[in-house]
């Protein structure tokens, strides 16, 4: 990986300050953060946050791309349905951990600027990101083993986790954490597995 530029870095910590302090003063004000309050919060100038993002609701996109970035360092079992179990979980725990308050705004977020995922059997994959990529990944790995005996390519089951994965912390919103995604999340995920296991086609 290429080194950062001494503003690169800056730029980078500064986004993540803005990060930090966007989710927190969400949960704060129970949603009705301002651009201006999260200037004060991190000490910069509103034309500088403007300069990172279009609104206060991109930041969420952002956020989200932040924490499937995050999902990368981190050490996965070398089985792949466990390795998939664990980045769903690993994931939904990082999302819920932004509070009810960030995610009602991201759902909101998402919904406008999210392609549906009836278009991923016709156009190709859909939803992009790190979490994505360990999935595709273990999937792929598991039909070359036997694992899993794919029908449709990988990045078609990895949408439709990753999708359920987002309708499922809608649910926790709007139901205002009266809700357990996480099981809700592992229970589909597994379904999907079984599904595409050679006992399960049988």
């Amino acid at each position: 990986m290429k080194e950062l530029t001494p503003r690169q870095k800056k730029s980078l910590d500064m986004k993540k300050n803005i990060y930090e302090v966007f989710y927190r003063l969400c949960n704060e004000y129970e949603g009705r953060v301002t651009v201006k309050d999260v200037c004060r919060e991190t000490g910069i100038s509103v034309g500088s946050f403007y300069n990172f993002f279009e609104s206060k609701e991109a930041v969420t996109s952002a956020v989200y791309q932040y924490l499937n970035d995050e999902m990368l360092d981190w050490e996965y079992p070398p089985e792949p349905r466990e390795r998939i179990l664990t980045a769903v979980e690993r994931l939904m725990r990082l999302s819920m951990e932004k509070g009810l308050h960030f995610l009602k705004m991201a759902a909101v977020y998402e919904m406008d600027h999210t392609p549906s995922i009836v278009r991923s059997s016709y156009q190709g994959q859909v939803l992009f990101s790190a979490t994505a990529d360990i999935i595709v990944a273990a999937l792929e790995e598991g039909a070359e083993k036997g694992l899993f005996r794919l029908e449709r390519p990988a990045w078609y089951y990895s949408d439709m986790i990753i999708f359920m994965h987002r309708s499922q912390l809608y649910f926790w919103t709007v139901n205002n954490g009266h809700y357990d995604p996480l099981s809700a999340q592992l229970s589909y995920t597994g379904f999907i597995l079984d599904s595409i296991s050679p006992e399960g086609q049988s």
